[in-house]
This record gives C-alpha cells, sequence and structure tokens, in this order.
C-alpha cells in the first residue's frame, strides 16, 4: 500500500512572534529565528504527547491530529500531492479525498512514529526555499533510539503572523514530489476513486489491528 511519508514528528502550538512583528515579517525567509521556534517547539510537543504514559492508543493518536492539523496545512498538502488530477475532479471525489487523506496522513504518521521513534530534534540552519512565496526550510537532525541520526528539513510558511509545515524532505526524499508521482500511478491503474477507497481501507485496517 501507498506510503504518503516516513517522517519522524510533527505537531504543536501555532508560533506568533507579535502582531507588529507578524506583519512586518509575514514570510518565513524573513524571519528564520521565529521559523526555528516553531519547528523546536513542534518538537518539544510531539514528544510531550507520544511519552504520556497515562494517553490511551486513541486518545493518543486523537491528541496527534489535532497538533498535526494546526501546524501543517493538510488541505495545501494534499492537493499538491494530487496534482493535476485534483484540478479534474468533481466536487464530491475532492470531498471525498480531502476527507480520506486527512486521515491517512495522520495515519501515517502514527505508524512511523512507532517504527522510527526519537530522542531530541537538533535544529542545524535554515535556507531559503525556490519560489516566491518566502518560503524557508528549517534543517533538522533527528536522534533516533535504534539507528542512525535521520535528516529532515522542513519546509515552513508564514502567513497572517503564523507559521505552517507545507512540505518536508526526509534524507532527500520530498513528500509532496515523491508522492505526487506515486498517486498519479495508482490513478492511472484504480481511478481516483480506486484510489480514495484504498486511503480509506488502509487508515481502516491499521484501526482494526490496533
Amino acid at each position: 500500500m501507498i506510503r504518503v511519508f516516513k517522517i519522524i514528528a510533527t505537531s504543536v502550538l501555532i508560533a506568533f512572534t507579535g502582531i507588529s512583528a507578524a506583519f512586518a515579517q509575514d514570510r518565513a525567509v524573513d524571519d528564520p529565528k521565529g521559523a526555528m521556534d516553531f519547528i523546536a517547539n513542534l518538537s518539544l510537543d510531539t514528544q510531550t504527547v507520544w511519552s504520556d504514559s497515562k494517553l490511551t492508543a486513541d486518545e493518543r493518536s486523537a491528541a496527534f491530529k489535532t497538533l498535526f492539523e494546526r501546524v501543517t496545512d493538510i488541505e495545501l498538502l494534499s492537493k499538491g500531492i494530487l496534482g493535476r488530477h485534483y484540478r479534474t475532479a468533481s466536487e464530491a471525489q475532492r470531498r471525498a479525498y480531502m476527507a480520506a487523506m486527512t486521515d491517512y496522513i495522520i495515519n501515517e504518521l502514527d505508524i512511523q512514529m512507532q517504527k522510527i521513534g526519537f530522542k531530541k530534534l537538533d535544529i542545524t540552519g535554515t535556507t531559503p526555499a525556490s519560489g516566491k512565496n518566502g518560503h524557508l526550510f528549517v534543517r533538522t537532525k533527528v536522534d533516533r533510539e535504534q539507528g542512525e541520526p535521520m535528516l529532515a528539513d522542513w519546509r515552513v510558511r508564514k502567513k497572517d503572523g503564523v507559521f505552517q509545515i507545507v512540505n518536508l524532505e526526509v534524507e532527500g526524499i520530498n513528500l509532496l514530489i515523491t508522492n505526487r508521482e506515486v498517486f498519479s500511478a495508482r490513478i492511472k491503474e484504480v481511478g481516483l476513486d480506486g484510489l480514495i477507497a484504498e486511503l480509506r481501507d488502509s487508515v481502516a485496517k491499521t484501526s482494526t489491528a490496533d
């Protein structure tokens, strides 16, 4: 089954840097410190959720979903991954895809977090992203419980003073581009409705296994 991405963590509080500063520097590339603080807080809050032994599996997943939806533009990611197929989809298909994709991404993150595990995330610097949107890559190294450290670059935007994740590169693998190719191949084989069914089925099987 399709794997949307291999990732370490994501979560947290939306970062504000003050109203006046937010509108004076309303691009991530103009506020590298704010972007780095955003990712640092994301790492800390994610670890808090995953290390809370009082939470049940369902409660942990719910908390993780809430945090992830808060800091990530899931709609932008989902549309980008589907690419040209989103533009040709019907309104009903778009709604079904967005709902299935949101659940699938959260579920996949849950699975990968359990597989990978991590001790801490170190921010190693920033790099301006290509394009005219003022996005910024926050570069990080993730120390895992087992295995070698993993390198991850978080593509961050800032809009109306709020930071959001809009893409991720793990060990040089681009989440959006790589999975756009995977999804396109699946649509050729089973159609968009078939892909949506596969996304739902993947989440349902994982929930049953838990």
